[in-house]
């Protein structure tokens, strides 16, 4: 891949990310550097995703650009790189940090070579947000007494690259170079400068002459250990005179008098330094106070910081996390002090920091900062300090705290969106079964039934990788207890001697490689009772999907040995002849693979079963391009899979979203009521919620749950018919682009895998075109796996005040929310992200609903209308527009995934960016590729949504069942005179309905609802059969009242049909195959069978007969034809009394019970609780075991409630809900 032309850019402005900006530092260092290594993680993984980008350019020059396996063979390969001069960078996470600091020791005491130089990237997550533990590397580093430099914006993260190369040479030391996740995750415009290659690389190699090796430097063992550390100090002091002379440190005097009483001044750095510039321009303060900005933050030089305190009162630390400066600046002053004589200039008499005077609240010291944070702390104390009295705006400054206590006291109670495993994970095929496992294997009658043995209580051990998402519902009993990346074999072996528990530990191929393999090799050298579930998914799926050593390509595309596990493994195993189990296995053959885990698990010793499955990011891309390709060929897919829910025989059990917790199942409103569907967009069509099978009773069988389930194969004889063809877009006119004179700030909200940093990237690019200062920052790491995500970006143009990459607490202009939910998080006082407020937000929101995977559990759900009403409350009600835009991307397009960039033409039309329509799709096309086409479409669309959305919803052609009475009992009718002798059912039906149907309380909807439950009747046995469920609700409605809502009415509607519907093989037949269901399906996929389109059906049945006492069941992929065979043989629910006897005796029970209302109607309190009586069918979902114990779980409670009516006033008052 050949490297994008900003990355060879030689001048000018360009655009770039935090880790592309240590990228193009790399390549702008003096002289060139030679070695990029490091292990990925958040937030600098990216890095390494750059560097692949760029492949082609690093290795025409010879840049050796690798991975280590882990990040102490990184800062090895950084120690091997000084032997000579050559320049080396190893870039990781903090906590991989950890993992390095023997070598980084050994390193840096030894020393940089004078020619070459050593940076290590400190990738610190200040807030905690996907790092396992507080992230403060700077600590570490002075333990390694390794000078930090901490760049603070985007220049500076990019140049510094090459001064720290400069101080590390001149120092002879290494530097720890700190990113934190808002720098890394963020981004910005930038001077690029000429890229510099080095002249010694890897296609032109030397021979290193080692009769010159300087064996006293080079080989660090006692006594050397000790002369090398009194060489410390002064190797510091070449470090301050080089960073003094280099730039490193800047003395920002004060330009206004307001400080010549207060005498303060300010000690920053980092992205610290620009939050406090930032706080202070809000407050209208910048510039107003001296302020030290450091740059090496470790060692502190004393001379500048006597320098700057001179002649100050105060001094305050303004740091991130601990008072790592602040302990510093306090020793240097204090050691001033006890060496001070009568010539010596007065020193500062206080230090402040983390406790700030007058009581006031200090900068905090656990997370992060941020420039509303500082407001906070320093507004209160500017505010309180007489000698600042009448010397700045106070009144602009209250304005500024008012805003923030504005914001803080919205009342929010918003659902978490927790991550989860991608549609398609290799994880959750094994997280399925083993979480079944676990609680069968915790049952004493399965265990005696299948194993001959006692109960076992698993113990999982946690490991760090994808499966970290363990932790989450619906899989945390999968996890209890965590020590590190490939540590989770050890964390057993510590509390294996002393328990009888089975264990388990998930690992995978890149921690196998990182570190895992010496676990396995502890657990066998202890003797352990513990199963390794070892996923090879060929990638560093977690943070990116770098490379791994068992494939035959680098970072930078290189050839290389792929290294075999099966052969890593066996020889620890094999050659030691340990009677370890290996394995290897697909995990998504269900049955097979479980199987193998139980008796696997139940072997004593160490056992490794590898789960032999790809990526599943990695493989739906390759599918999903190669289906591009067709597109980009054809016009159109000729042929494609999916899996689909039959809304009419879903139960709403849940039983699928609990085994799989799979984000490619959605929610969907039908008549009767809310059902399980998949999700065209996120669904990838794997078929693991198709296979996984539930044992309601521990000890009992395994059973499939549900028959809704099915494959449906779409063909094409030509392209779609597009609704955008309905369209004129010629009627759209460009909104003028409003004159940017301020600062300009945009939040966008959305879910992992909603595009959100595809509409950031727009946004910037077309900024950067109408020439502003760009600033921007997304959250990522762990929330990109189906959490919640977030962008926000900042446009300034020329003078505007300082500003950071970050938004102050209620200051976005604009609030695009892909998801609702997340959008609603922007008003959260409970975050950092509060960004809005009805001061300055407009809001453009997509009402469609992404439920959480708490939601798709049932135990955590939210409404739309209530976060839509929230929104309006606390932002700009007048410049408020929301429509479902995922509904409608997907009737465009046939997928939601369109609904980013629809949303951004949303906010063009009505206004609401401070971009011209040339700009944005001149980012459209220069940021999407081939992929622009499709895109800017959508972006046009989305436009036209603003300008029109009546006409944009009629020509989608959204095809909706009927809900009024008359729209249902029409279109019932017509489909009965379809049928065979059709005629004549079809009159008795209407004639039927419309009896009783003026009886009931005028309610189109409530009127339709009973019109559609008779037709299902008919069709379920015959009219006498309708009848009986007609003759029932009209005695109850007739006893009825206004006072209660006919509440008793609309139950017995609903309730009444529920449990008479029996969803036996029969009239799930009949569901599978109906007219309306047909047509529902040809509308969801856009069917045309005029246009040669057709659907194939494979439904995945597992039909169940009980005939002479025996059950008899098998799986079976039944096709329409046959189904439509089964939907006419009713007369089995008479040749078969014991086939579906629970379901009939409830019926019988729940009618009898119902036909006693009269008795009850009278009595508000007794009304109440029939009519809860009446509802309890409404719990009881599910097929067969799943659905008997809620049956007779309602019966029980029903008879309980009914012996409360009997003995007369019921025992407690009941009110209607």
């Amino acid at each position: 891949m050949k490297a994008a032309p900003r990355f060879t850019q030689a001048s000018g402005v360009e655009v770039f990310t935090g880790n592309e900006l240590l990228v193009k530092g790399c390549l702008e260092v003096e002289g060139g550097t030679h070695l990029w290594t490091g292990y990925p993680g958040s937030p600098v993984a990216g890095f390494f995703d750059t560097a692949h980008d760029i492949g082609e350019l690093l290795r025409e020059h010879g840049i050796r650009a690798t991975m280590a396996n882990n990040e102490a063979l990184a800062a090895a390969m950084v120690n091997g790189s000084q032997m000579h001069g050559l320049r080396a960078i190893s870039v990781q996470k903090s906590v991989g940090v950890h993992v390095a600091t023997d070598a980084l020791a050994l390193g840096n005491l030894v020393g940089a070579h004078p020619q070459g130089g050593a940076v290590i990237v400190l990738g610190d997550d200040p807030w905690s947000d996907s790092t396992q533990v507080p992230a403060d590397s700077r600590y570490i580093a002075k333990h390694l007494m390794m000078p930090v430099l901490e760049p603070s914006d985007a220049q500076e993260l990019k140049d510094w690259i090459n001064l720290a190369f400069k101080l590390s040479r001149e120092s002879e030391l290494y530097i720890g170079y700190l990113v934190t996740t808002n720098q890394a995750d963020g981004g910005g415009s930038v001077e690029v400068r000429p890229n510099q290659f080095p002249v010694i690389n890897a296609a032109n190699k030397f021979t290193l002459d080692t009769s010159k090796i300087d064996f006293e430097r080079n080989v660090l063992l006692p006594p050397r250990t000790w002369r090398k550390e009194q060489q410390i100090h002064e190797r510091f002091e070449r470090l301050w005179a080089s960073a003094r002379r280099l730039g490193a440190h800047r003395i920002e005097p004060a330009r206004t008098d307001t400080n010549a009483l207060a005498r303060l001044g300010f000690v920053s750095s980092a992205a610290a330094y620009c939050y406090l510039r930032h706080a202070l321009a809000e407050m209208g303060l910048d510039g107003h106070f001296p302020i030290l900005k450091v740059g090496v933050t470790y060692p502190l030089d004393p001379g500048l910081i006597l320098e700057f305190a001179a002649g100050l009162r105060a001094l305050y630390v303004i740091e991130e996390r601990r008072g790592f400066l602040e302990e510093q600046i306090v020793e240097i002053l204090q050691r001033a002090r006890q060496t001070a004589d009568h010539e010596s200039r007065p020193l500062p008499a206080e230090v402040w920091g983390k406790v700030f005077p007058l009581g006031l609240r200090g900068i905090p010291e656990t997370r992060g900062l941020n420039p509303s944070k500082l407001i906070g702390r320093l507004g209160p104390l500017f505010l309180s300090l007489t000698e600042l009295r009448g010397r700045f705006d106070e009144r602009r400054v209250r304005a500024e705290l008012d805003l923030i206590a504005e914001v803080k006291a919205v009342n929010l109670n918003l659902a978490p969106r927790t991550p989860t495993f991608c549609p398609g994970c290799p994880h959750r095929d094994s997280a399925s079964v083993l979480l079944e496992i676990k609680r069968q294997f915790r049952d004493a009658g399965y265990m005696r039934r299948m194993h001959g043995t006692g109960p076992v209580d698993l113990v999982f051990h946690g490991d760090t990788g994808c499966y970290t998402m363990l932790m989450f519902e619906p899989t945390k009993d999968l996890m209890h207890n965590y020590s590190g990346m490939g540590l989770g074999g050890g964390t057993g072996a510590g509390i294996d001697p002393f328990i009888r528990n089975k264990q388990v530990v998930f690992m995978g191929d890149s921690t196998f490689f990182h570190s895992g393999q010496i676990a396995i090799s502890n657990s066998l050298k202890n003797g352990q009772d513990i199963t390794y579930i070892l996923l090879d998914n060929k990638t560093t799926a977690m943070t990116g999907h770098q490379t791994t050593p068992a494939l035959e390509e680098g970072l930078s595309g290189e050839k290389t040995f792929a290294q075999s596990i099966d052969a890593i493994i066996a020889g620890i195993t094999d050659q030691t002849h340990s009677g370890a189990t290996v394995v290897r296995v697909n995990p998504a053959e269900v049955a097979s693979y479980r199987a193998l885990l139980e008796k696997t698990i139940l072997q004593d010793g160490v056992k490794v079963v590898v789960a032999d499955k790809e990526c599943g990011i990695t493989f739906h891309r390759r599918a999903a391009r190669e289906e591009r390709k067709t597109v980009r060929a054809l016009g159109f897919l000729p042929r494609k899979r999916y899996i689909h829910i039959t809304a009419e025989v879903c139960e709403n059990c849940l039983e699928c979203t609990k085994a799989t917790g799979c984000p490619g199942l959605t929610f969907e409103d039908t008549p009767y009521g809310r059902k399980v569907q998949t999700d065209l967009s996120w669904c990838v069509a794997d078929g693991a919620c198709t296979r996984f099978e539930v044992a309601p009773d521990p000890a009992g069988p395994r059973v499939k749950a549900c028959p809704s389930f099915e494959e449906i194969i779409i063909t094409r004889r030509q392209r779609p018919h597009s609704p955008l063809e309905q369209l004129d877009f010629s009627r759209l006119t460009a909104p003028s682009a409003p004159k940017l004179d301020r600062v300009w700030r945009g939040y966008l909200a959305g879910v992992g895998g909603m595009g959100i940093g595809t509409a950031t990237a727009i946004l910037v690019l077309a900024g950067h075109r109408e020439g502003y200062r760009i600033q921007y920052c997304d959250k990522k790491g762990l929330a990109i796996r189906n959490g919640g995500v977030y962008s926000m970006i900042t446009y300034a143009p020329p003078g505007a005040p300082f500003t950071s990459n970050l938004i102050p607490y209620g200051k976005a202009d604009l609030l695009v929310g892909v998801d609702v939910l997340e959008a609603a998080r922007a008003l959260d006082p409970s975050t950092n992200q509060r960004v809005g407020s009805r001061r300055h937000t407009a809001v453009v929101v997509n009402t469609h609903k992404t439920p959480t995977i708490l939601t798709l559990l049932g135990q955590d759900d939210f409404e739309v209308t209530r976060l839509e009403a929230l929104l309006r409350e606390h932002t700009r009600a007048e410049a408020y527009f929301s429509v479902d835009v995922s509904r409608l991307s997907e009737r465009f397009f046939g997928t939601q995934l369109y609904a980013n960039i629809m949303m951004l033409g949303v906010a063009f039309q009505r206004g609401l960016l401070p971009l011209s329509l040339a700009s944005l799709e001149w980012a459209i096309h220069s940021g999407l590729g081939a992929a622009a086409g499709e895109n800017l479409k959508a972006f046009h669309l989305g436009r036209y949504v603003a300008h029109d959305l009546a006409t944009v919803q009629a020509a989608a052609g959204e095809f909706r069942e009927p809900r009024a009475y008359a729209e249902v009992l029409a279109d019932k009718a017509a489909i009965l005179s379809r049928t065979r002798g059709g005629a004549e059912l079809s009159r008795a039906y209407e004639e039927l309905v419309r009896q009783t149907a003026e009886d009931l309380p005028d309610d189109p909807e409530l009127r339709g609802d009973f019109a559609r439950r008779v037709y299902d009747l008919v069709q379920f046995e015959d009219l006498n059969y309708a009848r009986r469920y007609v003759e029932l609700v009209r005695g109850i409605s007739l006893a009825d009242r206004l006072e209660h809502r006919y509440a008793a009415t609309r139950a017995v509607i609903w309730n009444l049909h529920k449990v008479m519907a029996i969803k036996d093989e029969v009239y799930v037949a009949h569901l599978l195959t109906s007219e309306e269901k047909h047509r529902r399906d040809r509308a969801r996929y856009q069917v045309d069978p005029a246009r040669g389109d057709r659907i194939a059906y494979r439904h995945l049945n597992r039909p169940q007969f009980t005939i002479l006492g025996r059950d008899i069941a098998w799986d079976l992929k039944t096709r329409d034809w046959m189904l439509r065979l089964v939907k006419h043989m009713k007369w089995l629910r008479r040749a078969l009394p014991e086939w579906h006897r629970p379901e009939k005796e409830f019926r019988e029970w729940y009618a009898a019970v119902a036909g006693r209302f009269a008795e009850f109607a009278t009595d508000p309190a007794r009304y109440a609780l029939f009519v809860r009586i009446l509802n309890l069918p409404e719990a009881i979902t599910g097929y067969r075991e799943i659905r008997y114990p809620k049956m007779a779980a309602a019966r029980e409670q029903g008879e309980r409630w009914l012996a409360e009516l009997r003995t007369g006033a019921p025992a407690r008052r009941f009110a209607l809900a």
